[in-house]
């Protein structure tokens, strides 16, 4: 075939190709995006070695096509998994393709027992455990927390569940369904109509003899290959995450479970009763938390105690000093105001003395001029 005649219908093809792949891919801008993040790279070397998709061309020298490793396009939906995942088909037909998501939080006294029958029900039931970890020792009140994520075949969630409330206090539950029903089905279409632009292509080839169409035709198969591969991984992921549900675990090692009561109606009489027993339980705390803290204060309480004695010891002594300082000078203050006041009477009574003794003498003196 002449390359002018060639060039037109290889344009024609590819835009045909590229419309049917824009209107399969504008039904749905999240499936596309989706698509996009799950490509796996199909070839990764920059020369012209296509032998994966049913040619080959060493270097520009000899061109020549293999049909031997033609890649079977009827057979490919076997060859990636298909719609047939672990024995569990997947047909939109048959109802809404749902990815089912379980959040739960639980309490158990016993955490080993619990860790070791929810694995074994994790077995029993065809899952497996994708993530997990625990933290805590177990002792000294530091307690262990299990986290887990699961996956269990979907219709075996609802049993997974049971075991786990069975074995532990179910403490918060959370649940969600992703459709992804519509995604899945413009995913699937879109891998027929490349299926189609890719057997296409392989007739083109069969018919061209111009190196610069063969090459073209190679790019544009590589390309295809790969946007089939990459539709067919991302087929794969959804049919997985619809098939298997997803548990998200957490088990925490507690002293006390914690009492699940049915819900009722809190009258006021329970209103009054409940917040009497918390103020009992304050107080009972309160004292009980008082009477610890006082004996981790003992220690420091003695020191504290010892050191007022010593204090007070000795205010008292310089008290007791003081005051004796204070009446040994009040006596002898006194003694000498006694001694002032004797001496002061004793010169009054002198005065008072000489006084009497020159009123005598007076007295005499004039009975000495009367008599003469």
């Amino acid at each position: 075939m002449k390359k002018r005649i060639l060039i037109p219908v290889i344009a024609g093809a590819l835009t045909l190709s590229l419309i049917a792949g824009c209107s399969s891919r504008s039904s749905d801008s999240q499936g596309k995006n989706m698509v996009a993040n799950e490509t796996v790279a199909f070839y990764d070397s920059p020369n012209l070695n296509a032998t994966s998709a049913g040619f080959s061309i060493d270097n520009g020298a000899d061109i020549y096509y293999d049909t031997e490793a033609e890649w079977d396009v009827s057979a490919a939906p076997e060859q990636a998994g298909g719609t047939i995942v672990n024995e569990v088909t997947v047909d939109p037909s048959q109802g809404r393709l749902l990815i089912r998501t379980v959040s739960m939080t639980c309490e158990t006294k016993d955490i080993a027992s619990a860790k070791t029958d929810i694995e074994n029900q994790i077995k029993a039931l065809g899952g497996y455990i994708e993530n997990s970890s625990m933290s805590g020792t177990g002792t000294n009140r530091d307690l262990r927390t299990l986290n887990y994520t699961i996956r269990v075949p979907a219709d075996q969630m609802d049993s997974l569940i049971s075991t786990v409330g069975n074995k532990c206090i179910v403490i918060s539950s959370t649940e969600s369904s992703s459709d992804v029903t519509l995604e899945y089905v413009d995913t699937k279409a879109r891998i027929e109509s490349l299926r189609v632009e890719y057997e296409q292509l392989l007739k083109l080839l069969e018919q061209a003899e111009d190196l610069d169409t063969i090459i073209v035709l190679q790019n544009r198969l590589t390309e295809v290959r790969y946007q089939i591969e990459s539709c067919e991984s991302r087929i794969r992921v959804l049919e997985n995450q619809v098939t298997y549900a997803s548990l998200y675990l957490t088990v925490r090692e507690v002293l006390e479970e914690t009492e699940v009561e049915e819900a009722h109606v809190v009258t006021y009489g329970e209103r009054v009763s409940e917040q009497f027993s918390d103020m009992w339980e304050n107080t009972v705390d309160f004292f009980q938390n008082l009477l610890l803290g006082i004996i981790a204060c003992i220690p420091g309480i003695i020191v504290m105690i010892v050191i007022a004695a010593v204090v007070l010891i000795i205010v008292f002594t310089a008290r007791n000093k003081r005051r004796k300082r204070r009446a040994l000078a009040a006596k002898a203050a006194a003694e000498k105001e006694a001694a002032e006041k004797a001496r002061r009477e004793a010169l009054e009574k002198e005065e008072k003395e000489k006084k009497a003794e020159k009123k005598e003498d007076k007295k005499d003196e004039k009975k000495d001029e009367g008599k003469e």
